[in-house]
């Protein structure tokens, strides 16, 4: 038995060597790999330390420049803590209640900020108001109003659209009782704000994130039908299941080392800090790079050439980058792009301190598809000749 499992268990550690040196002596792909991203890097650090972007934030916009829609897909949170009853008609605390239940898909009532931050850190809502005591008072001697509105700074689609469902609601229930000097401000809180700048930490991550599932996955994309001597290979005892393992071992190892780079200059380049461990990011950035891996391998096994497998790759980058939910919203696709899931574990560990274990969700969708891309990729190439 230990013999049964000796023998695959070393020809996959040799085939894991072998694939590494290769890697070691293609100068291009680790150029590709290692130098082109923390160019990138290299380019956003100068241009933020040449410019204003190093301040800016999805924040600063007002909420009147959002376009607010109806019965928009976010979840919030209300603290009603008003106790004054001064207005002759209905309590205008819950009437304003109303209106925001009318622009948003689930209100969610707390008895207290506590349990609404936590659930904001937990991301259960997407924002949450608190009606402070007065609130009825000062509307009805036309005094103004202050509401707190505390958003998610790593949410950034999300932050706006509550932003601007806020304000929608805000105007509707000031219309409706024809009030004109009486006025409700939205006071916002951005939760959350990552230290070191916004376009540091959300481009910078991005950055990261892009050079290691996309990286790897170009160089990977080569793997298998750019091997030649692997056809005389698996005329001895090697099957295809051990060849797909060790070649995407072998760029793990690799986005291992990458990830070590990589998060090393975003973090010293930038002076950020962190809410978790140096470690928990090389583990997460290890996770996305084996997501790479796979993908990349699966575009090798499907491919009949190298030119074939340079355009699946061109198509399946330009296709992560539209579907990966940066700057517009995907919809459902969100949950299950690795790349998404990706920048959500980055976002998530770095900036709002959660433990792998509360990020437990999309790892478990991050090994899924590496696994299922593994398996997909070995019926693949199980389908093809031994020699061409």
């Amino acid at each position: 038995m230990s013999e049964t499992l000796t023998k695959p268990r070393r020809r996959i550690t040799n085939m894991i060597a072998k694939e590494l040196r290769l890697i070691v002596k293609d100068r291009m792909a680790l150029f590709l790999i290692f130098l082109l991203p923390a160019v990138l890097i290299g380019v956003l650090w100068y241009v933020i330390g040449v410019s204003d972007l190093g301040s800016l934030s999805l924040g600063g916009q007002s909420s009147s420049e959002q376009n607010g829609v109806a019965g928009a897909n976010i979840t919030l949170g209300v603290i009603d803590l008003d106790t004054s009853r001064t207005y002759s008609g209905e309590d205008l605390s819950e009437n304003f209640t109303s209106y925001l239940g009318q622009l948003v898909s689930k209100l969610i009532f707390y008895n207290n900020t506590h349990d609404a931050y936590l659930n904001l850190y937990n991301q259960t809502i997407d924002g949450y108001v608190v009606i402070p005591d007065g609130f009825e008072a000062n509307l009805t001697i036309n005094e103004p109003t202050y509401i707190e509105l505390h958003v998610d700074a790593t949410k950034m689609i999300e932050q706006s659209t509550v932003m601007a469902t806020v304000q929608g609601a805000t105007i509707m229930f000031r219309a409706s009782k024809m009030w004109i000097r009486s006025e409700v401000f939205p006071s916002i809180t951005i939760e959350f704000t990552p230290k070191g700048g916004y376009i540091a930490t959300a481009f910078g991550g991005f950055i990261v994130i892009f050079s290691s599932y996309l990286g790897i996955a170009m160089t990977a994309a080569q793997s298998i039908v750019g091997d030649v001597p692997l056809r005389r290979m698996l005329l001895t005892p090697t099957n295809r299941l051990e060849v797909v393992v060790a070649k995407v071992a072998a760029y793990v190892v690799v986005g291992f080392f990458q990830s070590l780079l990589l998060v090393s200059l975003w973090v010293i380049a930038f002076d950020l800090t962190l809410n978790t461990g140096f470690e928990v990011l090389v583990i997460v950035m290890t996770l996305v790079s084996l997501s790479g891996s796979a993908t990349g391998i699966l575009i090798s096994a499907v491919s009949s050439s190298r030119l074939q497998a340079n355009q699946m790759f061109l198509f399946v980058m330009f296709a992560t980058l539209i579907l990966a939910g940066f700057f517009v919203d995907v919809g459902v696709l969100d949950e299950y792009m690795p790349m998404n899931q990706g920048m959500k574990l980055l976002i998530n560990t770095a900036f709002k301190g959660l433990t792998l274990f509360q990020v437990l969700w999309p790892i478990m969708k991050l090994l899924a598809f590496s696994v299922g891309a593994i398996l997909v990729a070995t019926f693949v190439f199980s389908k093809k000749p031994t020699l061409g």
